[in-house]
């Protein structure tokens, strides 16, 4: 995957895990988590010190980023 592309794809799951907290009821600090461990893997993606990640959170996925 291309690294705009791969950085697309966490600011959208990002983006889904924030919609889930802010429609909870209560506060799940898994999904906080969540939700911290991704911004930092934009960040570290968007800044090219990662070439490879994999989350495991609702759907599994691992993707290797090319530039």
């Amino acid at each position: 995957m291309r690294r705009a592309s791969a950085v697309n794809f966490l600011l959208a799951r990002r983006r889904l895990c924030l919609d889930k907290i802010a429609s909870a009821t209560d506060v799940d600090l898994d999904q906080q988590r969540e939700a911290e461990l991704i911004e930092r893997l934009v960040l570290d993606v968007r800044a090219g010190r990662l070439s490879t990640f994999e989350l495991k959170q609702a759907k599994a996925v691992a993707v290797i980023v090319t530039d």
